[in-house]
């Protein structure tokens, strides 16, 4: 005891420093090992509404049958749904937009308006240059804004 008196000083702060050092183990260890209770996205994906995928084969039969496209995958990260559209090379730019009304056509207004849509549209014989084109809809969207195959640094300058 009378250690611990004589040096009063340097026992505190040896304390205080013994603390703050569990605390931090214990903060790093939350970090590497999160309770497996929560979801990796938070709660992002409260409420969302279900993806019926009985909706999803009608919208990928509907492209299909449209005699543009080869092929059609679907994907869904987080709040974000995306198609990826293998186009034939004679399928003019203005058709392949048209195919993103089939979505929006089958797609509740729940889903609509809480998940954001990515079409993602390729020719995979390279024959057409004018692709890839990209079409998104944000859910505050009416339509799809569209970004086609931009070459940048094309500018004819001498």
């Amino acid at each position: 005891m009378e250690f611990i008196k004589k040096h009063k000083a340097p026992f505190i702060v040896g304390i205080v420093c013994l603390i703050l050092l569990i605390l931090a183990f214990f903060a790093i260890y939350r970090m590497f090992y999160p309770s497996s209770s929560k979801s990796v996205y938070g709660d992002r994906l409260e409420n969302a509404p279900e993806i019926d995928n009985a909706v999803i084969e009608k919208i990928k039969k509907e492209i299909l049958d449209s005699d543009l496209a080869i092929e059609v995958t679907y994907e869904t990260k987080v709040a974000t749904m995306k198609f990826f559209v293998d186009v034939k090379s004679d399928t003019e730019l203005d058709e392949a937009k048209q195919l993103s009304e089939i979505i929006l056509d089958n797609l509740s207004t729940k889903v609509i308006d809480f998940y954001d849509i990515e079409i993602f549209f390729m020719d995979p014989s390279k024959e057409n240059t004018s692709y890839p084109l990209i079409g998104y809809h944000s859910k505050q969207a009416t339509e799809f804004s569209w970004v086609d195959n931009v070459i940048e640094g094309d500018d004819d300058e001498e």
